[in-house]
């Protein structure tokens, strides 16, 4: 008789433990920035709002915990006798569940923080400007700045498009972040390098696409021709369908160490 598919379990018990560290994640991050906010109220200084701090930290949280989908949840799933099948569908389905979660409570946060703050007189917010810095046109830092200051669109400007675009970018790094973790699990040394060397790469292109399609500013070195919207999320799409590709024929038959 044919097993069931207990990947539904999976998706529910992944998506709700993220989401617990990601409450964790957020907590740190919104304490820090009360911090910089009274700091900014003795100061005088305008402050960025909290959807703007906790931007560029998300992707390196959500890095790490695509790097754990597979040196956690993946043994603790196979030795429990679910299949790599409905680990990789679980995975997945819960990743794209807390990209979504992650900006939506962001902004949750952030507009009850503009409500008070703004009612109260406290600070001033700064608009979010986190898409270029001056680098005096020097490559090493231009590529830099692409995987450290990924698109950006500020959440007063355009609710909706910061929504998709935190959502994208945080996706990106979990899948890079599960993609390099399943090249060190699976293969050699070597070849979880070479899997650094393509995430690298895999930013770059969502770098310039995003920014493409967002009319943001670009990359000097590597700026592609103004594309709709649509097409540049439409290839970023592509690209993810072949990273899941790649992760599930990483972890199709990969040996678990107990």
């Amino acid at each position: 008789m044919r097993k069931m598919s207990v990947y539904p379990k999976v998706i529910t018990d992944m998506f709700w433990m993220q989401l617990f560290w990601a409450f964790g994640f957020l907590g740190v991050t919104f304490m820090i920035h009360l911090i910089k906010m009274v700091i900014g109220v003795n100061n005088g200084s305008e402050v960025n709002s909290y959807f703007d701090s906790v931007f560029i930290p998300a992707n390196i949280f959500m890095l790490v915990i695509g790097i754990i989908s597979v040196y956690g949840f993946l043994k603790y799933y196979v030795s429990n006798g679910v299949t790599r099948k409905d680990y990789f569908t679980g995975a997945a389905i819960a990743a794209v569940g807390l990209s979504i979660a992650l900006p939506v409570i962001a902004s949750v946060v952030t507009a009850i923080e503009l409500f008070v703050v703004k009612l109260m007189d406290l600070v001033v917010f700064t608009r979010g400007n986190i898409n270029q810095a001056d680098l005096d046109n020097n490559l090493i830092a231009e590529i830099v700045q692409s995987i450290i200051f990924s698109p950006f669109v500020d959440l007063e400007s355009n609710f909706i498009l910061a929504i998709l675009t935190f959502s994208l970018n945080v996706f990106t790094y979990y899948l890079i972040g599960w993609l390099i973790g399943a090249g060190f699990y699976r293969f050699s040394v070597l070849v979880g390098l070479g899997c650094i060397l393509l995430s690298l790469a895999i930013l770059s292109i969502q770098d310039s696409l995003l920014r493409s399609g967002l009319d943001l500013p670009g990359i000097a070195f590597y700026t592609i021709p103004e594309l709709p919207l649509f097409i540049a999320i439409l290839v970023l799409f592509i690209i993810f369908a072949i990273m899941l590709w790649m992760i599930r024929q990483f972890t199709k038959r990969v040996t678990v160490k107990l």
